[in-house]
């Protein structure tokens, strides 16, 4: 059975993806092109928008404590 597992790390290591920190089960049928296909296609669908949101939010989080650090004077 094929396995996708994401995870994505910053400058220091530490995980920053919450929602797709999990393993993908791309499915154990997958003896010819069509259900390869079907299997990435399906795993592009699901996927991509939880990792889309993650890095968003990752990058949210990092904004909001640089602005947090500048003086009120500043912003």
């Amino acid at each position: 059975m094929a396995r996708i597992e994401i995870i994505i790390r910053d400058e220091q290591g530490n995980i920053i993806n919450q929602a797709t920190q999990q393993r993908y089960e791309l499915g154990s049928d997958l003896n010819n092109l069509n259900e390869i296909e079907r299997a990435v296609e399906q795993f592009k669908r699901v996927m991509l928008p939880a990792l889309e949101a993650d890095l968003l939010s990752q990058h949210q989080q990092t904004t909001v404590r640089a602005l947090k650090k500048k003086s009120p004077g500043e912003v």
